[in-house]
């Protein structure tokens, strides 16, 4: 199951199911059509108590309860179930308005039906793939099967870009508005910390001073945080500035220059598409969120998309010091997570943006210049990068651990740079001449210091 799958189908738990009658009464009936675990099931989202799980394929399998001998027949009885899921099985579905016209009928009216299928993507038979779909063809369905599409939208992230859709039967009662509940970025810091060797922080120069040297410098017009966790950052700004968290709106004794909006940036970013976020563009970019790749990457996607050519992203904890402070699993509390993955992430499938690692104290930074809010391939290639890079590389490499590829941050050094930045913004910066650029300032610097 590739990531943007099992992170729609959470949305839709959040939405629809969270906090819900659906999750409070003594029993819940879920239905997964095409269940079988095939690398992770939606069955993880419905890990509370009052779930009776349903897993429904036509093979026996890992996660398969109930063998279909039929798509399009399941055996249970009408208006049975609370919740009917399926993701990544309609396009390998022949007649799939059958199997849909199934769906609505074993649905009880309070219910919903959950559905995933790709709208765009390579062929991937299993046995056979038949189809791709737009959101007409989910009205489409609703209109066939009788019942209601209660909201759809497309994911953007390639390859699949995963269609998404909600549906209720026509006599469910009507559908409160509700907020989206709140959704933590991180895990907590363990209770014990970690050894003295898994703690470690290491750089020569704070992060702060880093920061403060690049807004005194490059004099942003405009500036963003993603993953704002307290006034720091924030209030050196002395222009237009947007910081986004899960706790950004609790943050106190920030200029009036700075607006905040408490939701995780996956929350925030939620139908926005190319929709700019602070006027102009903002010049600085400091990522500091979520530490899972696949978080870190779809935050830096956003961040390039609403980039002019001299604007700067600045990635906070790309350089852990220790194994344990670079893994997924959190155990230390100085924790980088697996941020460190962008670095080689965007190297290898990014080579024209300009990557410069900086020995910054406590876990290293890294500066992304070059953007080009054209760009899709990320975009593109979502669910493939996040694969590639998010499972089976588990420890930082020793180039990151002993931050041999890291250049030192002086006040000349990130002066420069913001410097050059800033004159190609006032000159009308172009992507191709800022990179070149900056990959020379780079060069000359590393020879002058040698």
């Amino acid at each position: 199951m590739h990531v943007t799958s099992m992170e729609n189908m959470e949305r839709c738990y959040r939405r629809f199911v969270e906090g819900t009658e659906l999750e409070k009464r003594e029993r819940s009936l879920v239905l997964d059509l095409g269940g079988a675990d095939l690398n992770g099931s939606y069955r993880d989202l419905f890990r509370a108590p009052c779930f009776d799980y349903i897993g429904a394929d036509i093979a026996p399998g890992e996660g398969v309860s109930l063998v279909l001998g039929s798509p399009y027949e399941i055996p249970l009885e009408d208006a049975s179930v609370d919740i009917v899921l399926s993701g990544q099985m309609l396009e390998h579905c022949e007649f799939f308005w059958q199997s849909f016209a199934e769906m609505v009928r074993v649905l009880k009216p309070s219910g919903f039906i959950f559905l995933i299928a790709p709208s765009a993507g390579p062929e991937h038979r299993y046995p056979v793939d038949c189809y791709r779909f737009y959101p007409d063809a989910y009205r489409a369905l609703a209109r066939y099967a009788g019942c209601e599409l209660v909201d759809v939208w497309r994911d953007a992230r390639g390859p699949w870009e995963d269609l998404v859709g909600v549906f209720r039967r026509k006599d469910a009662p009507p559908l409160a508005a509700r907020a989206l509940p709140p959704r933590e970025a991180e895990p907590a810091p363990p209770a014990i910390p970690g050894s003295a060797e898994e703690e470690a922080a290491a750089g020569s120069t704070p992060v702060p001073e880093v920061m403060q040297e690049l807004h005194r410098t490059l004099k942003p017009r405009a500036c963003l945080e993603i993953g704002a966790r307290d006034a720091a950052f924030l209030s050196l700004a002395h222009c237009p500035a947007l910081g986004i968290g899960p706790h950004a709106g609790a943050l106190q004794g920030l200029p009036e220059n700075v607006r905040t909006v408490a939701a995780a940036s996956g929350d925030f970013f939620f139908g926005r598409g190319n929709e700019p976020v602070t006027d102009p563009a903002p010049d600085l970019i400091f990522l500091d969120g979520s530490r899972f790749f696949e978080c870190v990457l779809h935050d830096f996607m956003q961040a390039e998309r609403l980039s002019s050519p001299a604007s700067l992203v600045v990635v906070n904890h790309a350089l852990p010091n220790h194994p344990a402070q670079g893994a997924r699993a959190r155990s230390t509390q100085l924790w980088a997570g697996e941020v460190w993955k962008l670095y080689d992430a965007l190297r290898i499938q990014r080579p024209d943006l300009v990557l410069i690692p900086l020995d910054a104290n406590p876990a290293g930074l890294l500066l992304v210049g070059g953007l080009d809010r054209k760009n899709d391939l990320l975009w593109k290639g979502f669910n493939w990068v996040v694969d590639e890079y998010g499972r089976g590389r588990d420890v930082p490499p020793p180039e990151i651990l002993s931050r041999g590829i890291a250049r030192a941050p002086s006040p000349e050094f990130i002066g420069g740079i913001a410097r050059l930045l800033r004159k190609e913004r006032e000159q009308g910066a172009r992507v191709f001449r800022v990179r070149e650029k900056l990959r020379q300032f780079v060069k000359e610097s590393a020879a002058a210091q040698a």
